[in-house]
């Protein structure tokens, strides 16, 4: 286990970690001075040899002792909390780095409930073991060694007995604790599921109140709820049936010992300073014990988190030989790439074309039919199965995405905005801008108008999401971030979908500004937006059908001009 969390640590934190745990141990050593001095006085007060100075002597060791175990413990736990905390705070920032450098497979494999659970629920039970349980019963398992040794040598006999009685519950411990790690593992899966659907409900909840799919009308949401109460009291009476017996196994060691010390004593085989000392040895073992069979079945399912965080940890990331790139130009170049999300199910098919600097290439074509997996292939979201796609001459999957994604800006259909002010939105695009930066990037955008015109401006809170914000006006901001990167590479996937007509084509304007000496991808339904663009490609069920300029395509009279003959003539249509 502690190989294990090793590998979730820093090698300069897991040494901290370890030195606190130390510290917390000696307090095991310090507390058998108590039991030490407790004895001596029980002695005394049998054998009738108890004085005021033995007293007295004895009082002041276990004050002492106890004073060094507050030192210890203080020293030792406090440093283990802190040093939790930085472990945990660390670990967060690493899975972070190593999310965001995974395919995204990884997410369609792993439901965001998932990762919401280990990202929280999971990391939050590795701080409870670290701090909590691994010292606890560390501590708990050298005294009961302790103990165990000590009432083997006043007692072989007597001590080999109860020794035997409290090994007996070690398969009942373990088959306990095997149990509770399983419902566990159960039980975590089902609380996953529950926040997929809470996120669900929570992203959906316009369409569910739509379709008046609130509370006991949302089954999915119900049934969730409903599984996770009955996986969480299975997994609390998982380990019943080998606990209960386990301690009362441990219970009855003390009788049994006891038993079998008094008739030593009638027998006159040991003397009243004996069956003190075994009296007191014993009933601090049996206390002891029970403390740390309940510690070991606890840690087994704290176990469960540490798997959960190497899953992650140890996800394969998208690799890369290179991590800075500066490219001598920005031309992308795809040949003859292949792809697909799934094995049986190919997106792209032999796919070759050249988008170049200082020109726009728009993709155009069907639902489906591949244009948005060719942009993700170019942000490197994914990795092409067969082919290549190089910037610069530069495979991009010899790029660390971080420095790839430096040379691209990118606006998304489905703008997503942080919980957060309208400038630091607009500031994410380039966190060193100034704020004249910031102004000059909306107005360019233009949403700097209504920016101005909210109660606060610039520093106005938007919800999470940009949910009080509209369509337009969302994708505007998405605009303004990307102008404000000013990055050489421009992805744009239907970037005025949700503009009217004189702001689609004010932005139109600042688009066709922004793109002087950049290379621009976009992908367009609206064909009028592309007209001026450098060149259209077509695609139909991942292949491309055709190439060319607006002209060009229109001459060969094929799919892009049936296209945009129906767009044209739809402008014409009359509801009656």
């Amino acid at each position: 286990m502690l190989k294990k969390v090793q590998r979730l640590t820093s090698p300069e934190s897991y040494r901290k970690y370890r030195s606190h745990v130390y510290q917390v141990l000696l307090d095991a050593i310090f507390h058998a001075f108590v039991y030490g001095m407790l004895f001596f006085a029980l002695v005394d007060l049998v054998t009738g040899t108890v004085t005021f100075e033995k007293l007295r002597n004895y009082t002041v060791i276990m004050v002492t002792a106890s004073v060094v175990r507050f030192m210890v413990l203080n020293k030792g736990y406090t440093g283990l909390q802190v040093e939790g905390a930085k472990i945990i705070a660390d670990l967060r920032i690493r899975m972070g780095d190593t999310v965001r450098n995974l395919h995204m497979g990884y997410f369609n494999q792993n439901n965001i409930g998932e990762l919401t659970n280990i990202m929280t629920n999971d990391l939050r039970d590795f701080e409870q073991l670290i701090t909590h349980m691994i010292p606890g019963i560390t501590k708990q398992a050298i005294l009961s060694v302790y103990l165990a040794l000590v009432m083997v040598y006043l007692n072989p006999r007597i001590g080999i007995i109860q020794v035997a009685l409290l090994l007996a519950c070690i398969p009942l411990g373990y088959y306990a604790g095997k149990r509770v790690k399983a419902a566990g593992r159960q039980a975590k899966t089902i609380r996953a599921q529950m926040l997929s659907r809470i996120i669900e409900y929570a992203s959906g909840i316009e369409v569910f109140k739509s379709c008046h799919m609130l509370g006991d009308r949302f089954p999915k949401m119900r049934r969730s709820v409903d599984e996770l109460k009955v996986e969480s009291i299975r997994m609390e009476l998982a380990g019943v049936p080998f606990i209960a017996p386990m301690q009362i196994l441990i219970g009855l060691s003390l009788p049994v010992a006891l038993y079998l010390a008094y008739l030593d004593f009638s027998a006159g085989g040991m003397d009243a300073q004996q069956l003190v000392m075994i009296l007191v040895v014993s009933l601090a073992l049996t206390t002891v014990s029970k403390g740390f069979s309940q510690l070991y079945v606890e840690t087994r399912y704290y176990t469960l988190s540490v798997d959960k965080l190497l899953a992650v940890v140890d996800a394969e990331p998208m690799p890369f030989t290179t991590t800075v790139f500066q490219p001598r130009h920005h031309d992308i170049v795809f040949e003859g790439v292949n792809f697909a999300y799934r094995e049986d199910q190919e997106v792209l098919k032999n796919i070759s074309f050249t988008a170049k600097r200082n020109e726009m290439t728009a993709l155009v074509g069907a639902s489906g039919s591949g244009k948005s997996t060719v942009m993700n292939l170019i942000a490197r979201f994914w990795d092409p199965r067969e082919g290549r796609i190089t910037i610069g001459g530069t495979d991009i999957r010899k790029v660390y995405p971080d420095s790839l994604m430096a040379q691209i800006s990118m606006v998304f259909q489905d703008v997503y905005l942080i919980r957060d002010t309208i400038y630091e939105n607009i500031r994410m695009g380039n966190p060193r801008a100034t704020e004249e930066d910031v102004y000059r990037a909306a107005r360019l955008a233009h949403c700097h108008t209504f920016i101005q015109a909210l109660p606060d401006g610039y520093n106005t809170v938007i919800h999470e999401g940009g949910s009080t914000l509209s369509g337009g006006e969302k994708q505007r901001v998405s605009i303004a971030r990307a102008l404000l990167k000013d990055a050489p590479i421009i992805l744009l996937d239907e970037a005025t979908a949700s503009l009217d007509a004189d702001n689609e084509f004010e932005i139109q304007q600042a688009i066709r500004t922004l793109t002087s000496n950049k290379t621009v991808v976009v992908i367009a339904h609206r064909l009028h937006t592309i007209q001026d663009a450098e060149q259209i490609i077509v695609f139909d069920e991942g292949e491309i059908l055709e190439k060319g300029s607006h002209d060009e395509l229109m001459k060969q009279q094929g799919t892009y001009e049936h296209m945009y003959r129906s767009m044209v003539q739809a402008k014409e249509w009359v509801i009656a």
